[in-house]
């Protein structure tokens, strides 16, 4: 009778961002419940004052190493900094300035002969190593990324096990007989707890069992290193609040008015890209009306509404590029604008709805969208469908029509346009795109006109 083999344990890091002692912590942890083997999924550096010491460490002791976004950045850093000056929000053009200038010649070279991917057999089972995702090196997946979604990686990945980091949110689903794995963020955890967050492995005969590990850590060594290299003091709340620079300006912002100043930046970014005032405002009018006339049916509230007033209002901002594929220009222009004061998910949502104003519907093969959980497609979907409809309406850039009025039933929607002359066009080129709209609603739309057409 053969011998049943002994499960093996491996410590699953990602994502030490440069915090010397949060990786120290987490490999006596890792020791302590007898870890065969340590594997890294990089983001070696950032925020973290001690670069060249996490490298040397992992480097020493990790089996497996792959590179990860952030480091790829900080090896680009001396080709790019004049255009990521322009771009970065100041804190973080730090970061990446900072770590170029004191990754020292062995650390340079270590990252940059690390693959993106890895590939191990272990205990029976397939695994892939990655950073964002097996179809992107940045692609963000987390607790709340869709079904959907991770079936189509489960598919393209050929693996039984996908390990991935990049998101800072530990997290186990088992989608399509494939397991997918993230340990959280060994230097730079979020969600409000600053402790080290990694993952214990336990492979046996085909079998996988998961643990993550919350390992506290000298976190004023940290704080003092921070301080004594001359980095801002924003990095100092990262690591003690457990929260990204995007929350916390959240927190900051968060407030009376700050939906005002955050239409403000939208509005800058609109006017930058020289946007067709009339037409826009038209769009982003009929738009809200139809929101609040279907109320009932989507049951959305005011943060959803304000998605759809920033989308519309951004929506023809990538004619500044020219008309070819402008949908998606506007998309790209939104997502890497560092004026637009949203966190990353939101600035996401906005992006997406303003590129679903024409052309082809929402699919989770497309960028950002299928990271989203699924209330953020359903969002998306509706708030996108209403969008094609109401650029639809000022299909001449005349401003014909002067309101909307909504009726529901069962069967379909009513909408019943009050318009100040002919409007065939605007009827016609919404009715064309009002698909998304019936897929979202669940029902078809009919369009008509009041008596006032003249």
């Amino acid at each position: 009778m053969a011998r049943k083999k002994r499960p093996k344990t491996i410590a699953l890091l990602s994502d030490v961002h440069g915090n010397l002692p949060s990786l120290e912590a987490v490999l006596e942890d890792a020791a302590h419940h007898g870890a065969a083997e340590i594997w890294n999924l990089g983001d070696m550096l950032g925020y973290g004052p001690f670069p060249n010491e996490v490298l040397g460490r992992l480097r020493e002791v990790a089996k497996v190493n792959i590179v990860g976004n952030y480091d790829r950045k900080v090896l680009d850093f001396s080709r790019k900094r004049d255009k990521w000056k322009r771009k970065k929000p100041p804190a973080k053009y730090t970061a990446f300035q900072w770590n170029d200038a004191h990754l020292d010649a062995a650390g340079r070279d270590f990252l940059g002969s690390l693959p993106e991917q890895a590939r191990r057999t272990v205990g029976g089972l397939e695994v892939l190593l990655v950073h964002g995702s097996p179809a992107s090196i940045d692609e963000l997946l987390n607790s709340d990324t869709s079904r959907q979604r991770f079936s189509e990686l489960a598919r393209f990945a050929q693996a039984d096990v996908v390990v991935c980091g990049h998101s800072h949110d530990p997290f186990v689903r088992h989608i399509d007989d494939v397991w997918f794995v993230n340990p959280g963020s060994v230097g730079r955890p979020e969600a409000g707890d600053w402790r080290a967050s990694y993952a214990l492995l336990e492979f046996s005969d085909g079998n996988l069992k998961v643990g993550h590990r919350r390992v506290p850590y000298d976190i004023d060594r940290v704080a003092r290193a921070v301080h004594a290299a001359g980095l801002p003091g924003e990095f100092i709340d990262v690591f003690r609040k457990g929260r990204s620079l995007d929350q916390l300006q959240d927190d900051v912002s968060a407030g009376t008015g700050w939906d005002d100043k955050r239409l403000e930046a939208v509005l800058a970014l609109a006017t930058d890209c020289q946007y067709e005032r009339e037409h826009t405002h038209q769009v982003t009018r009929l738009a809200l009306e139809m929101f609040d006339a279907l109320k009932e049916i989507h049951q959305m509230g005011s943060e959803e509404r304000f998605r759809l007033h920033c989308a519309a209002l951004l929506h023809d901002i990538g004619w500044v590029e020219g008309p070819q594929g402008h949908h998606k220009t506007a998309m790209k222009l939104i997502v890497s604008d560092p004026r637009l004061p949203f966190r990353r998910s939101e600035r996401q949502m906005i992006a997406l709805i303003a590129r679903y104003h024409r052309k082809a519907l929402p699919d989770v093969r497309h960028k950002y969208y299928g990271n989203l959980s699924d209330a953020e497609q359903y969002c998306v979907r509706v708030l996108a469908g209403i969008l094609r409809v109401a650029d639809g309406l000022d299909r001449s850039h005349n401003r014909i029509v002067r309101g909307i009025a909504c009726q529901a039933s069962d069967r379909k929607i009513v909408m019943t346009c009050d318009v100040r002359g002919p409007a065939d066009a605007e009827l016609a080129a919404a009715a064309k795109k009002a698909d998304l709209f019936r897929e979202a609603f669940g029902r078809p739309l009919e369009l008509k006109v009041t008596s006032k057409q003249g």
